[in-house]
């Protein structure tokens, strides 16, 4: 549904709330066609919940037959349809759960990777420099030095 700046003044007079623009609004409606719809829907909507909202009464023959409804549906267990079913699957989802949570626990997981060469280092900063050093223990550590004598 499209939409109008005036909307909300005209939920409000539907419901009664802006008597003092009811005027205002009446000429807006008859003007805009987004507006109008939207007035008609609101009215069906009120015209179909008056139609539906209406009271029950009970009266006195009928009130022990209300009541022993009531006991009965209390009372009387509901039917168990489904619900041995529904354990088994919860059991089995449980049961999987608890197999792959084993199985990545104890598998350790995948091996380690161990680099032991540095094959090339870059760097997008202006005016710095990489040096790379390897020390005898396999350890390679990079300098990155940004102008003269700055270090990181």
């Amino acid at each position: 549904m499209d939409a109008c700046r005036w909307m909300k003044q005209v939920d409000a007079y539907a419901d009664g709330e802006s008597a003092e623009k009811a005027q205002a609004i009446e000429a807006h409606v008859g003007a805009c066609r987004i507006c109008a719809d939207y007035l008609a829907q609101l009215n069906r909507i009120r015209d179909g919940v008056s139609a539906v909202a209406r009271r029950e009464t009970i009266q006195d023959a009928q009130f022990p037959a209300f009541m022993r409804g009531i006991r009965e549906g209390i009372e009387s267990p509901a039917p168990a349809y489904g619900r041995g079913a529904f354990a088994i699957l919860s059991f089995g989802m449980a049961a999987l759960i608890v197999a792959v949570a084993a199985f990545a626990v104890l598998s350790g997981g995948p091996a380690p990777v161990k680099a032991t060469e540095v094959e090339s280092v870059y760097t997008d900063l202006e005016g710095a420099t990489l040096n790379t050093y390897n020390s005898e223990d396999g350890v390679t550590t990079i300098w990155v030095t940004v102008g003269k004598d700055d270090v990181w």
